[in-house]
């Protein structure tokens, strides 16, 4: 038997998921999950970077304007691009990487509900 969770949105409304009969409340309103939840929000908001990205795209204004205004050669230029996008390519390596770790986490969890119930 399932039912609706108990909690309350931030709009005052009733919260509609459906959970387990032997739940109350959703994962968004569990207090025994309150911890997890702050963690997870903690997480994301240090994934908006750390101004890698920021430094990088400043470093190729700064070249584009050294080779315009004949401060750097083309050639030598065109070897700190290189580099430059070496950079990038490897920051978004490491943020595939770090997306995958998370989800590899959130669906062990999922599972582990899932084999809770499935014993029950």
């Amino acid at each position: 038997m399932t039912s609706l969770c108990a909690g309350i949105k931030r709009d005052g409304g009733r919260c509609a998921v459906v959970v387990g009969a032997s739940q109350t409340y959703c994962y968004a309103h569990d207090p025994a999950r309150q911890g997890e939840r702050k963690r997870n929000a903690s997480r994301a908001g240090k994934s908006r970077g750390n101004g890698e990205i920021a430094a990088l795209k400043e470093q190729l204004r700064k070249l584009a304007d050294d080779v315009l205004e004949g401060r750097v050669d083309r050639s030598s230029a065109a070897v700190v691009n290189q580099i430059i996008n070496t950079r990038a390519r490897l920051l978004e390596v490491e943020r595939r990487i770090k997306e995958t770790e998370e989800l590899e986490e959130r669906l062990e969890a999922l599972e582990g509900v899932l084999k809770g119930r499935q014993a029950r």
